[in-house]
C-alpha cells in the first residue's frame, strides 16, 4: 500500500544565493529526474516555501526508504545544490483525488 509523504528539502552547500531554483545548476537535469517521477505518479506537487530556502514534495511511496533510495540519484542531491532535510509521513484525512 502507498503511502504519502511531506519532503522537505534544504539548500545544500553548492546552492547559489543570487539565483532563482531555475538557474541553479543541474536545473536541466532536476527537471528530467523529476518529470520522471511525475509520470510515474509518485510526485503529487512540489515547489518552493515562499520567502524561505525551502522546496516541498508531496510524494507516493511504499515507505521512507524508497524515497531516499530514489532521491539519492537526484542530480540536485548529487551535486550538492539541495539535500533531504526531513520525510514526513502525511496521514491525509480529506483529499479531492478521491473524489
Amino acid at each position: 500500500m502507498r503511502k504519502t509523504f511531506i519532503l522537505l528539502f534544504d539548500p545544500g552547500p553548492n546552492w547559489d544565493e543570487k539565483k532563482e531554483i531555475e538557474e541553479q545548476d543541474s536545473w536541466g537535469k532536476h527537471i528530467i529526474f523529476i518529470d520522471k517521477l511525475f509520470e510515474e505518479g509518485k510526485v503529487i506537487i512540489t515547489g518552493p516555501i515562499i520567502h524561505y530556502d525551502r522546496i516541498v514534495i508531496i510524494y507516493d511511496a511504499k515507505d521512507e526508504s524508497e524515497i531516499r533510495i530514489t532521491f539519492k540519484d537526484d542530480p540536485f542531491i548529487k551535486n550538492g545544490i539541495l539535500y533531504l532535510e526531513s520525510v514526513m509521513e502525511w496521514n491525509i484525512r480529506l483529499d479531492q483525488r478521491t473524489k
